[in-house]
């Protein structure tokens, strides 16, 4: 019997490595969940309900690039609304 098909591995898997689990888990069934349900809703229209889903992502993600480097953070949609609107604390609160 040949022993180099069972290697022993020396890495353990790390934070990034969980994060990347994680993450291709969460947007492969993510994307795979909603592939069937806008196929039996929309069915042929279903390339462009996803390449227009795209465009609007697209356009949310370059919104957010452009506020984190005009505050130069990382922070999301609550604390660049409270930076914006700093005396709307009500409305702050209610995006956090």
């Amino acid at each position: 019997m040949n022993n180099s098909c069972h290697r022993k591995r020396n890495k353990t898997l790390g934070v990034p490595e969980l994060i990347a689990i994680a993450l291709g888990g969460m947007v492969g069934g993510g994307i795979f969940t909603i592939l069937g349900i806008s196929i039996s809703m929309i069915g042929a229209f279903t390339p462009l309900a996803i390449i227009l889903g795209g465009v609007i992502a697209s356009l949310a993600a370059y919104s957010y690039v452009k506020l984190g480097v005009y505050y130069k953070d990382e922070g999301a949609t609550y604390s660049f609304y409270k930076r914006t609107f700093p005396d709307s604390l009500f409305s702050a609160s209610l995006i956090g």
